[in-house]
C-alpha cells in the first residue's frame, strides 16, 4: 500500500511543460517538407461495371425517361398551324416550348492516376524580379491513360411540350410526360403501326425499339496525357494578369 501511495504521489508530482514558439521567416525557409498523393478516379454514368448501358430490369435506367438531357433555348415555341405540313408554326414569343433532348446519357471515365502535389512556380515580375508563388501541380503520365468507354448519347431530337408556354410565363402540367425531356417515343418495326409514335420514322430492324432521333454519340479510346498543369493565384505582378 505504501509503495502505491509512493508512486501516485510521484505521478503526481511529475510535471509537463509545452509552448509554442515563434518563427520567422529564415526559420520558415530552413524548413522542407512536403507529401503529395495520387489519385484515381472514375466516374461511371448511366452504366453497369462493365460500361453497358444500365436500362436492363433494376437499372438505374430501366426508365429511360430519367436518363435524359434537356436543353430549352430562348424564343424557341411552335403553334399549332393547319396551313403547315407539319401542323405546327415557329413562333418567338409563345407556344409549345421546343427542347434539345439527349437520350440515352452514360459513359465512364476512368483517370488512372492524378498526381496531386504541391509546389513552387517561379516566376519573373514585370520589373524583371524573382517572385515565388505556391501551387497546386496535377499531373499525368501517357503510361496511365485515362480510358473513356461508351461515353456520349443514344440518340438527339427536338421535342415540345404539350402545354403553352411564352417568354414571361412558364407552363405546367400534372402529368410528367406532357414535359418533352420526359418523353420516350421508340422505333416500331413496321411503319405506321398502332404502337409506333412517330408515324413518319422508317421501320428498321436495328433501330426497332430503340429512342427516336437524328444522331447519337459514342466515344472509346485512350487519352494519354504526359505533362502537368500547375494552379496559382495570380495577381498583377505577374505578366498575363
Amino acid at each position: 500500500m505504501k509503495k502505491i501511495t509512493a508512486l501516485l504521489l510521484t505521478l503526481c508530482a511529475t510535471a509537463t511543460h509545452a509552448e509554442l514558439q515563434t518563427l520567422d521567416n529564415d526559420a520558415l525557409q530552413a524548413i522542407n517538407g512536403q507529401a503529395g498523393a495520387d489519385l484515381s478516379l472514375m466516374l461511371n454514368l448511366n452504366q453497369t461495371s462493365n460500361s453497358i448501358f444500365d436500362n436492363g430490369s433494376g437499372g438505374v435506367c430501366e426508365n429511360v425517361e430519367f436518363c435524359h438531357i434537356g436543353l430549352a433555348i430562348n424564343k424557341r415555341f411552335v403553334q399549332a398551324d393547319a396551313t403547315k405540313p407539319s401542323g405546327w408554326a415557329e413562333n418567338s414569343d409563345s407556344g409549345n416550348k421546343l427542347w434539345l433532348v439527349f437520350k440515352g446519357v452514360q459513359g465512364t471515365l476512368n483517370i488512372q492516376k492524378m498526381g496531386l502535389d504541391g509546389a513552387d512556380l517561379k516566376y519573373l515580375d514585370k520589373s524583371n524580379t524573382e517572385i515565388i508563388k505556391p501551387a497546386i501541380q496535377l499531373s499525368f503520365s501517357a503510361a496511365q491513360p485515362i480510358l473513356i468507354r461508351n461515353f456520349g448519347f443514344n440518340a438527339l431530337s427536338i421535342e415540345q411540350d404539350n402545354f403553352t408556354s411564352s417568354t414571361t410565363t412558364q407552363g405546367s402540367s400534372t402529368n410528367m410526360y406532357d414535359y418533352a425531356y420526359f418523353k420516350k417515343p421508340t422505333y416500331a418495326a413496321t411503319a405506321n403501326s398502332a404502337t409506333q409514335q412517330v408515324a413518319t420514322a422508317t421501320p428498321s430492324a436495328y433501330d426497332y425499339g430503340r429512342e427516336t432521333g437524328f444522331m447519337g454519340l459514342m466515344m472509346n479510346g485512350n487519352l494519354a496525357i504526359q505533362g502537368k498543369v500547375m494552379v496559382f493565384s495570380c495577381d498583377g505582378s505577374h505578366p498575363r494578369c
